[in-house]
């Protein structure tokens, strides 16, 4: 309807946890993503629009937007249509990568970052879809208690991981409070992970994806959920080695990103038995479970 052809197939793409997105192809040729999802999250669509035109003038690789109807007024829920960009998200093909494919997409996610870095600091911490954002926080621990916070709904919920877990974790964080006060709400990518990095097939980076809200404050944030993405799918960290290096980080900065990844860790143990955006929550793997609390603990003995 909105391109004025007729659509030859569509396909699921099968990562993501909140909203319903689509690889269309039509009759002519022509190849889009449809992102769909409920109008009760209208104003993530909302502020996929907004950073969109506060991030696209800085040089970011946005795909082109061709259509949106963000709070979902002709069509009874929100919709976007992009460009369908070249490639794959960097899970895809990371096993595949070379080293030094590894360390060009890690100079170049931190090029973007630095891009990103150059907005105007927000008046509060967090995930937010606008600058006027009231869920922005007062400190950036908040924040990180607040993640701990959902994380521990979830477990209890769910019933499947001790909720202990969280409780290891939240105790580590008194260890950081000099680091955390200095912390300052500047503006960085928090999804340019192992997901929404596209890559070619042949090995290079051609833009970012579903880019719904900024965070503000420790950029090392998203440093940390790259690597426990790479650790949950078992895959070498050499990647994040490439991108810590690029950041020239200090001891203090490594222990950060390590306690950081602790806390993803939890998260990721916090969406066992959860059903997201599926009809039910997928059966749980015993052996998944087990892995994920066996990187934890290597990574609270990393953090001593």
């Amino acid at each position: 309807e909105v391109m004025g052809e007729q659509v030859a197939q569509v396909e699921r793409f099968t990562t993501g946890l909140a909203h319903f997105v689509y690889d269309a192809r039509l009759v002519d040729g022509r190849q889009f993503v449809v992102r769909l999802t409920r109008p009760m999250q209208a104003p993530e669509f909302a502020g996929a629009l907004y950073w969109y035109k506060h991030l696209k003038p800085l040089g970011i690789p946005l795909p082109e937007l061709h259509y949106q109807d963000v709070q979902g007024t002709r069509h009874g829920f929100p919709v976007m249509i992009l460009e369908r960009l070249a490639g794959t998200d960097l899970w895809h093909v990371y096993d595949r990568l070379s080293d030094g494919q590894k360390r060009e997409i890690s100079a170049w996610v931190v090029d973007l970052q630095r891009r990103a870095a150059t907005l105007p600091h927000a008046t509060g911490f967090g995930y937010a879809t606008s600058y006027d954002d009231p869920a922005l926080l007062p400190t950036w621990r908040d924040v990180l208690r607040d993640g701990l916070a959902r994380s521990r709904r979830r477990i209890e919920s769910a019933g499947v991981v001790d909720v202990e877990v969280v409780d290891r974790v939240a105790t580590r964080l008194d260890d950081f409070d000099a680091y955390l006060q200095q912390i300052e709400p500047a503006p960085f990518l928090h999804d340019t992970t192992t997901k929404n990095v596209i890559i070619d097939a042949d090995g290079h980076p051609t833009g970012i994806v579903d880019v719904d809200s900024l965070c503000f404050g420790d950029p090392l944030w998203t440093v940390a959920l790259t690597r426990m993405a790479l650790l949950a799918h078992r895959f070498d960290t050499a990647y994040i080695d490439h991108w810590e290096h690029h950041l020239a980080l200090t001891p203090t900065q490594r222990r950060a990103s390590l306690l950081y990844t602790a806390l993803h860790c939890a998260a990721f143990l916090s969406e066992l038995g959860q059903a997201f955006n599926n009809e039910t929550a997928p059966p749980v793997d015993a052996e998944y479970q087990g892995h994920l609390l066996a990187v934890l603990d290597g990574l609270f003995d990393s953090v001593q």
